[in-house]
């Protein structure tokens, strides 16, 4: 039985479509190199005003990202530090980046949970993150 619950697996799934739209991962990649404006934004996502805004409240509403007003500018930025280390752990995860690994590994570090032990992938061969659990499968 996997140590994952089902309702466990439920949050994450949703929380996993919160990342799972092309506009919104634009925007958080933008946001990795910190706070940006909405125009700025606009301007580096090419993402049209009506649809940024709506993307900008679902990742508000989900407190993956933060606002911060100036005057009549408001800044939107990661909300803490965990947020920009899972933002750039998935991206790089889903580029099949090397870098992800130890990205995944300092997650699950901050997180407080065993860290898993991470096999490398072999040079030349697909780039896929083996996690072992520690514990042995036996097939019956």
């Amino acid at each position: 039985m996997s140590g994952l619950s089902f309702d466990m697996a439920k949050q994450l799934v949703e929380r996993l479509k919160l990342f799972a739209q092309p506009q919104r991962l634009m925007i958080l990649d933008a946001l990795l190199g910190g706070a940006l404006a909405v125009s700025e934004l606009e301007s580096r996502t090419g993402i049209g005003q009506p649809t940024l805004s709506q993307q900008l409240g679902t990742l508000r509403r989900a407190a993956i990202i933060v606002p911060r007003r100036e005057s009549r500018t408001i800044y939107y930025s990661l909300a803490n530090d965990d947020e920009v280390l899972r933002a750039r752990a998935l991206i790089a995860l889903l580029r099949e980046d090397r870098m992800a690994l130890p990205l995944l590994q300092e997650v699950s570090e901050r997180r407080g949970t065993p860290p898993a032990r991470i096999k490398p992938p072999e040079e030349g061969g697909a780039q896929f993150a083996f996690i072992r659990s520690g514990l042995s499968a036996t097939s019956g």
